[in-house]
């Protein structure tokens, strides 16, 4: 499924790299200062969340004063050639796209997917096509942590240092599971557009497996907090994240092997200029992992589950002018 998005990623960006695996050492040889470009139109060859409806949230540029739009685009530009990806271990989603640092302006090398591992949980959860009600949202986290755990993967969620849920995904994830009811055929559009299809069985899989869980008592934890709380009982890294969002775009990166190093855009363009990063290249492999029935049709659904959830994440935070800038 992946394959497909990759490949029409490299049309969309020019890209001539043949292998997913490209790391730093070979991005570095092929790029050279990326020129700055002063037209507004140059960043409009990016798609946004409001072209789909989506992005009721205020994070994104145009919701911005302290931001140069040269500057913007230069950094757009960058991150699209992959100038900012380097290698990482781990082959799941580990760390949450937010594009905050920890204190000392860092973050874990790791593949990224919205709430961290917590990703492989609700996407594990809206794409298992279970009718089983006997889970709370608590035991499910701890249950994909040990599954991931047990097959040697590193699993990671976060907090901040000013809220009691300082992670999106998790504190909105009933709303996001809503969003994902109202607005399915929107976030597939989107999806579609980035040369991956869901199909109306999986659609309807997926919604029906939503409104499930809305509708059952007690599955979302009413203290939000508990769940990052449990995934680090059961063994997920924590990271305490500092400061405000300023993501002004979504890396989504399909190298494989590879994230994006925020850390570095801030170094480069200023502490204001942040980007989600979202490492899809990962998502089948989680997908994999956690698929209890071993089914390619069930791996496949729970992908693209994986992938509705990091969308409908990105809506429910993100503003419509929010641009998704595609690393193949």
């Amino acid at each position: 499924m992946f394959e497909s998005l990759k490949n029409l990623l490299k049309h969309f960006t020019g890209s001539q790299e043949t292998e997913s695996t490209t790391s730093t050492s070979a991005s570095s040889n092929q790029k050279t200062e990326v020129t700055s470009k002063t037209s507004s139109e140059d960043s409009l060859q990016y798609i946004t969340l409001g072209k789909f409806n989506l992005g009721i949230g205020s994070i994104g540029p145009d919701t911005r004063n302290d931001i140069d739009q040269t500057v913007l685009n230069e950094m757009y530009q960058a991150i699209a050639i992959g100038l900012f990806n380097i290698p990482v271990n781990g082959s799941v989603p580990e760390i949450c796209v937010d594009g905050r640092t920890n204190k000392s302006g860092h973050r874990k090398s790791a593949p990224c997917a919205a709430g961290g591992t917590l990703s492989v949980v609700y996407g594990g959860d809206l794409g298992s096509n279970s009718a089983s009600i006997d889970l709370t949202e608590v035991q499910l986290t701890a249950e994909t942590i040990k599954t991931l755990k047990g097959k040697g993967h590193q699993a990671g969620v976060h907090g901040d240092d000013h809220s009691d849920c300082g992670c999106g995904a998790c504190a909105k994830a009933p709303t996001i599971y809503q969003h994902i009811t109202e607005r399915i055929n929107d976030l597939a559009a989107l999806i579609s557009q980035l040369g991956i299809t869901i199909t109306e069985s999986e659609r309807d899989s997926i919604v029906q497996q939503a409104k499930n869980r809305l509708n059952q008592a007690g599955f979302f934890a009413e203290n939000r907090a508990s769940v990052v709380q449990i995934a680090r009982d059961t063994g997920a890294e924590y990271e305490e994240l500092v400061g405000k969002h300023n993501e002004l775009g979504i890396a989504l990166n399909t190298r494989a092997g590879t994230t994006v190093d925020r850390s570095a855009i801030r170094s480069k363009y200023g502490p204001q200029y942040d980007m989600f990063v979202v490492d899809a290249w990962a998502f089948g492999n989680a997908a994999r992992d956690i698929n209890s029935t071993g089914h390619e049709a069930d791996e496949q659904r729970i992908a693209k589950a994986i992938t509705l959830q990091n969308v409908a994440t990105a809506s429910i935070l993100g503003h419509g002018s929010l641009r998704i800038i595609p690393i193949a």
